[in-house]
């Protein structure tokens, strides 16, 4: 008796795997560079990047990410400038935001916090503490 054949089973193409979004907006690009290679290569994050606080609303309204990570102090506006006009804008008003700085006070962080801050990273940072927070952030309701 003959072995049947075993039909050949056809390749199902399965969609890329969606990856969760992350938006950088920092003026150092030290520190962009960092976060974007360890989120992105490390993590496998897809990260945007922006070095002014306009450049980073429009890349919010252009790829709506899933958490934004802010400098408190930007050359154009500050952090809480950036985080208001997302919250105007129906597109970004839901996305997550932590504030990171090297001059983070008790007074910054109260500000933050009544924005709607979900995190704060100090600089400089270790990469378990930005996993740590980002991930924490994308947890929380």
């Amino acid at each position: 008796m003959k072995p049947v054949p075993k039909k050949r089973q056809r390749s199902v193409h399965k969609p890329p795997e969606v990856r969760t979004k992350l938006l950088i907006i920092d003026d150092d690009p030290v520190s962009a560079c960092l976060l974007r290679d360890y989120l992105g290569k490390v993590k496998g994050f897809e990260v945007f990047t922006a070095e002014t606080g306009a450049e980073g609303i429009r890349t919010a309204v252009q790829h709506v990410p899933d958490l934004i990570l802010v400098d408190f102090r930007l050359v154009d506006m500050s952090g809480l400038e950036v985080h208001e006009h997302l919250r105007q804008n129906p597109t970004t008003k839901d996305i997550p935001v932590i504030y990171s700085s090297s001059f983070l006070t008790l007074r910054t962080i109260e500000q933050a916090t009544m924005k709607g801050a979900k995190g704060f990273i100090s600089k400089p940072f270790t990469p378990s503490e930005i996993y740590t927070k980002v991930a924490t952030a994308l947890s929380s309701p």
